[in-house]
């Protein structure tokens, strides 16, 4: 065989050196791979509005003259306020 007939047949195999790229390359992009999934995550939640304020729940003495005999035992009155709901602004009763 000349050296053209060698080479055509040789044209669609890898060589070891193929292979040792290709290894390095899978290896670097599976390390690689959770730190840039972490930084994609953080700049995606970065770019998110803010989160809706909790309720803001609050706790009232005990009213001595609306609550009398065993029913103060379960303490003061309770409210909870949406922060978010125009409702809180108006309502400040607190």
């Amino acid at each position: 065989m000349n050296a053209d007939t060698v080479w055509l047949a040789r044209f669609g195999q890898k060589t070891w050196r193929d292979h040792l790229r290709k290894a390095a390359q899978d290896y670097k992009f599976d390390k690689t791979l959770g730190l840039r999934l972490d930084r994609a995550e953080a700049d995606w939640h970065a770019t998110q509005p803010p989160a809706i304020e909790p309720p803001v729940i609050v706790h009232h003495d005990i009213d001595p003259v609306l609550q009398t005999g065993d029913s103060r035992l379960l303490g003061g009155a309770m409210s909870i306020h949406a922060p978010w709901s125009n409702d809180a602004e108006r309502d400040t009763a607190d």
